[in-house]
């Protein structure tokens, strides 16, 4: 079926006798006052002007699916593009209609009626009124804007509508009969190219050109249209299932302030190649996954957005995690939820997660101090989540996090840490110094986890700590330093004030409940607190039994995990399949497996074979 392109205006397209719906997979309203306010700027300036300008105000393009006439005579189309355009209207439109209400004359309560019936509702076969634009996320707020502005009363806060409703409600609720009756026709006589087809697949295709090429909208709405444009079989059910999954994952993204990251994330872990930069992702999803393992592909994803927002809804709570929260770290994402989608799929257990995320954390935390910018473990990290996501077993798993391990240690090793961390004003904290006020969290983290390694019968929780200077805070050094802080609660650092260092170490021995406050007395020497000795005590705490980078905590060598990839390679250009699978098993032992096992002799001459042995 050949698809219609017609100039239409408003008037046209909400006075026939149609419902416009907007489907389940669509993004949600999301224009703001930005649009709205250019979209008022151009009505009342053709308002304003129309003795002198000939054309009304264009508003773009619509993409329309026909999808037939429903059982009340109404013609169904479907929105593909232009739900925010379409919805504006309708608000406006619903905005005149209260408006007329509002003045209550009997010229207005006709054009009320007239609104109401010709382009509000659209009137069904058996005489039932029915709202022009259906959309399941906001019926109920579209038909009350409509039910309250009959009877010209207010609008309930937690209406989701009721911000956009609001703006141009207050601007036409001052103005007269004639206005609004002008602004009216002026809203009508808006220009809007309309195009219709009643094939699914050229249907999107038209969407993909008027907006891909441009990028207009982001990645992960461009994404949405590919996806369901091809995604196969073409049955009702499934796409019915493929619009709630995709409801699902955006729902899940939108905790973020761009959803386009987590798209970025899963491309990171799904596609063995990197995009240019996030805005390029969607072309690279496209260029990289053939349409007949869509399917596949939006499973992986949906997957992969509920583990991704596990991850961001638990950031500040996780004691693993905090501190990517702290130094709003999203690179590393790609990475952990790898590794929660592994644990998810029973391939690694909850104790195998905690010590990779911990030695994941623990190097950031050097390399951190050492000042090296990410971008330098751009390709690692990558690298990394492609092959974690990928992986099938735990020993597998073992040996890629130990590889990661290994290559993160050669970007630390020849600093001194301690030396670098005295240095480094991120890990410094002064109330006075507005530059120094911002790193509150990272010291609080820092010395949370310090004083856990003494606390006894409950631990140290960094949101309920308030930060206490022993000598004064003065903006400088060495009031400003790590060794001249620590952590109390609010009441008692009210108590400490400006007390004399030696009178608040007394305070903290006998009143807090922290243990390493109860010690601080042992730096005490002939009435002078000891910050030389803090300082070497905290800085062996931090680098020697806190943030320690151990790449063999699974027990293997860089020899080891040198001849697993060694032999990894091999087997794949050798298209080995039922040997790499063991080699995933088995790891290290596939020889000696091979050799004390009958059953695989076979392989075991084609192990020999390839190696020489």
């Amino acid at each position: 079926m050949a698809f219609t392109t017609e100039n239409r205006t408003v008037s046209n397209i909400f006075q026939r006798a149609a419902r416009y719906i907007v489907p389940r997979y669509q993004r949600d309203y999301v224009w703001t006052v930005v649009n709205w306010k250019e979209l008022w700027t151009d009505l009342r300036f053709t308002l304003e002007n129309q003795g002198s300008i000939p054309w009304s105000h264009f508003l773009g393009t619509i993409v329309l699916n026909h999808k037939s006439n429903n059982e009340d005579g109404l013609i169904v189309y479907e929105i593909i593009d232009g739900q925010q355009r379409l919805m504006t209207l309708y608000i406006i439109l619903t905005c005149i209609y209260r408006n007329y209400r509002r003045i209550g004359t009997e010229d207005a309560n006709h054009l009320a009626q007239y609104i109401y019936e010709s382009f509000l509702t659209s009137l069904s076969r058996d005489n039932n009124r029915e709202p022009v634009i259906n959309n399941s996320l906001y019926d109920f707020s579209i038909k009350e804007l409509v039910d309250k502005s009959m009877n010209n009363e207010s609008i309930p806060e937690n209406n989701k509508l009721i911000k956009v409703f609001s703006y141009f409600d207050n601007l036409l609720q001052d103005k007269d009969f004639r206005y609004i009756s002008d602004f009216l026709d002026k809203v009508l006589s808006v220009n809007i190219v309309e195009i219709i087809s009643g094939e699914d697949e050229e249907i999107y295709n038209i969407f993909e050109v008027l907006n891909a090429r441009g990028q207009k909208l982001r990645q992960i709405d461009l994404l949405k249209n590919h996806i369901m444009k091809y995604v196969q079989p073409r049955a009702g059910s499934f796409i019915d299932e493929a619009e709630r999954k995709w409801r699902v994952i955006l729902d899940n993204a939108n905790i973020l302030n761009d959803p386009d990251y987590m798209i970025h994330h899963f491309a990171k872990c799904y596609i063995d190649k990197n995009a240019e930069n996030k805005d390029s992702v969607y072309r690279l999803i496209k260029d990289e996954i053939d349409i007949q393992e869509l399917g596949e592909f939006l499973d992986k994803l949906y997957e992969f957005s509920e583990r991704y927002k596990e991850l961001v809804s638990g950031l500040e709570h996780n004691s693993l995690t905090k501190y990517f929260k702290i130094k709003n770290n999203q690179q590393v994402r790609s990475l952990i939820v790898a590794i929660y989608v592994l644990l998810n799929q029973n391939i690694i257990d909850n104790s195998l997660a905690d010590d990779a995320i911990l030695q994941i954390r623990n190097f950031f935390f050097n390399f951190n101090v050492t000042r090296q910018t990410s971008n330098q473990t751009d390709s690692l990290i990558s690298s990394a989540s492609y092959n974690i996501y990928h992986c099938k077993t735990e020993t597998h798993f073992k040996f890629i996090l130990t590889d990661l391990l290994f290559k993160c240690k050669e970007y630390i090793q020849g600093y001194d840490l301690s030396q670098v961390f005295t240095t480094n004003r991120t890990f410094q904290y002064s109330n006075v110094d507005h530059s120094l006020r911002r790193n509150a969290k990272l010291v609080r983290f820092i010395l949370e986890n310090v004083y856990n390694l003494v606390q006894i019968d409950n631990c140290i929780s960094m949101d309920e700590m308030t930060i206490e200077h022993l000598i004064s805070d003065n903006g400088h050094e060495p009031s400003i330093f790590l060794w001249n802080l620590t952590l109390t609660s609010e009441m008692l650092n009210n108590s400490l004030g400006n007390r004399p260092i030696e009178e608040k170490i007394s305070i903290l021995k006998n009143q807090s409940s922290i243990r390493a406050n109860q010690m601080l007395d042992l730096y005490m020497e002939d009435q002078d607190f000891n910050f030389d000795r803090r300082r070497r005590d905290l800085l062996d705490n931090i680098f020697n039994h806190v943030f320690v980078l151990e790449p063999n905590i699974f027990h293997l060598t860089s020899d080891d995990v040198e001849k697993f990839n060694h032999i990894e390679s091999v087997l794949k250009e050798a298209n080995e399949l039922d040997l790499l699978n063991l080699l995933y098993k088995y790891g290290k032992n596939l020889k000696q497996k091979l050799i004390n096992c009958p059953e695989y002799e076979n392989l075991l001459r084609v192990y020999t074979d390839l190696f020489d042995e």
